[in-house]
C-alpha cells in the first residue's frame, strides 16, 4: 500500500489516488467524496495496530517526547512533598542514563549566597571557559529560563537588570547546563545546578514547633538516593548574624550534614563535598586578622570559626574541599558587581568537572616549565 507523505503539500489527482490505493479498491468512483473519506478512515482503523492518540500522561513514559508535544512547567512548585508514586517516578527518571547526569546541590541558610555562587559559575562558563555552554530548554521551566538570563544580565552589568532575590521557599530551580569543551579530547558534561531555598536546608533541623522539620524535602532526597553523579556544596556566610528566634547557621549545616550521613550509610556511597566560605571579600575586609592567623587557609579558618561543623566535615574525608569564595568587587551602595573575578568560579568548576570525569581537567593545565616561569616572574600563587 502506498501511503501519502503527510508533509507533501502537492495535491495528487483524486483519480490517481483511487487507482493506486489498495485500501480503496472497494470504493466506487462515483461515490460522494465525504462518504469515500469515511470509508477510508474505517478501513485504516481496521487494518491499523492498536493506535492511541498522544496525551500528556502518555508522554511521561517516554524520555524523548517531541518538543511540540510537551507541556512546559511554569515553575517547580513544592508546596507539598512528592507522594510515594511521584517519588518513585522521579527516582526512575533520574536513574535513566544516570551515569551521564551530574547534579550539584547547594545547602545553606537563606541569604548565604547560594544563588549568586551559581550565577558566578554560569557567568564563568559562558564567558571564560573554552567550549560551548547553553541552558537545555527542553528540561527547564519558565522560571528557570527567566532566572538564568536574569543572572547573566546581572553579571554582565546590564543596566536596569532585575536584582537577585532570595529563592522562593515554594519552589526550587534546576539549571540543566550542557557543556562541550573546545578540546574534543575532553568529555562533554550535562551538569545540573540545583538552587534550593535556604528554608529547605533549615527544614533539616528538628523543631518541635514545625511538624515538617527534621528531614530534607524529598525532592532533594530523591536526587541523593538516585544513581546520578552528585556533588554537594555547603555554603557558610561569616557575615550573617544569627538573629533571635532563628536557627543558627552552623546548626543548619550540621543538620543537613547529618541527613547526608544517613543516606550515605544506607546507600553505601560517599558524595564529593566542598565547603564554600561565601562573600570572602567581606571576610578579608572585616576578619583579616583571623585569615592571616590561619595562613590564608580556608580549612584552618573554618576549624577556628565553626569547629562543631568543620571538625566532622574535614574528618569525614581528606578529599573534602574548602575555599574562600569571592566573585569580584561589589558597590558599597548595593549588590552591583563592579568587577568580576573568575578565580574562585574557575576553581570550583574545575573541581566539579574533574570529580565527574575521573580527574580530567576542563582547562589546559600549566606544565612544570610554565609553573617555573610563573614563579620566576613572581606570578605564582
Amino acid at each position: 500500500m502506498m501511503l501519502k507523505n503527510p508533509f507533501d503539500t502537492k495535491e495528487i489527482p483524486e483519480q490517481s489516488r483511487l487507482n493506486n490505493s489498495d485500501d480503496l479498491q472497494n470504493i466506487e468512483v462515483n461515490q460522494p467524496l465525504e462518504e469515500r473519506k469515511e470509508t477510508v478512515l474505517e478501513q485504516n482503523s481496521e487494518n491499523s495496530l492498536d493506535f492511541e492518540p498522544f496525551t500528556v500522561e502518555k508522554s511521561k513514559k517516554y524520555g524523548n517526547t517531541p518538543q511540540s508535544k510537551r507541556v512546559r512547567q511554569s515553575k517547580r512548585d513544592i508546596e507539598n512533598d512528592l507522594t510515594d508514586e511521584e517519588y518513585h517516578e522521579r527516582l526512575m527518571e533520574l536513574n535513566t542514563n544516570a551515569e551521564n547526569k551530574h547534579y550539584v546541590l547547594f545547602f545553606g541558610q537563606p541569604a548565604s549566597g547560594k544563588t549568586w555562587i551559581i550565577g558566578s559559575l554560569l557567568h564563568y562558563m559562558k564567558n571564560y571557559l573554552g567550549g560551548t555552554v547553553y541552558l537545555d530548554l527542553d528540561k527547564s521551566t519558565d522560571s528557570e529560563e527567566e532566572l538564568f538570563y536574569q543572572l547573566q544580565d546581572r553579571f554582565n552589568g546590564v543596566i536596569h537588570s532585575e536584582k537577585i532575590t532570595s529563592t522562593d521557599k515554594g519552589q526550587y530551580f534546576e539549571f540543566h547546563i550542557s557543556f562541550k569543551p573546545k578540546d574534543s579530547s575532553k568529555p562533554p558534561m550535562e551538569i545540573t545546578f540545583v538552587d534550593a531555598s535556604g528554608e529547605h536546608s533549615e527544614q533539616g533541623f528538628r523543631s518541635r514547633y514545625n511538624e515538617k522539620s527534621g528531614k530534607l524535602p524529598n525532592y532533594l532526597t530523591a536526587i541523593l538516593e538516585s544513581k546520578v553523579n552528585t556533588k554537594l556544596a555547603f555554603v557558610y556566610d561569616q557575615s550573617l548574624v544569627d538573629e533571635k528566634g532563628s536557627i543558627p547557621q552552623v546548626n543548619v549545616l550540621n543538620a543537613v550534614f547529618t541527613h547526608i550521613q544517613y543516606i550515605q550509610l544506607s546507600q553505601k556511597k560517599t558524595f564529593p563535598k566542598a565547603l564554600l566560605l561565601s562573600k570572602a571579600d567581606r571576610i578579608y575586609a572585616t576578619d583579616m586578622a583571623a585569615v592571616e592567623r590561619n595562613g590564608y587557609n580556608p580549612k584552618h579558618y573554618a576549624l577556628e570559626k565553626i569547629p562543631s561543623f568543620a571538625n566532622s566535615f574535614f574528618n569525614e574525608s581528606p578529599n573534602n574541599k574548602s575555599i574562600f569564595y569571592k566573585m569580584g568587587s561589589f558597590s558599597i551602595n548595593s549588590d552591583l558587581l563592579l568587577e568580576f573575578d573568575a578565580e574562585c568560579p574557575s576553581k570550583l568548576f574545575r573541581w566539579l568537572y574533574m570529580e565527574g570525569t575521573g580527574g580530567v581537567s576542563p582547562i589546559k593545565e600549566p606544565t612544570c616549565w610554565d609553573k617555573f616561569m610563573n614563579w620566576f616572574k613572581g606570578e605564582s600563587k
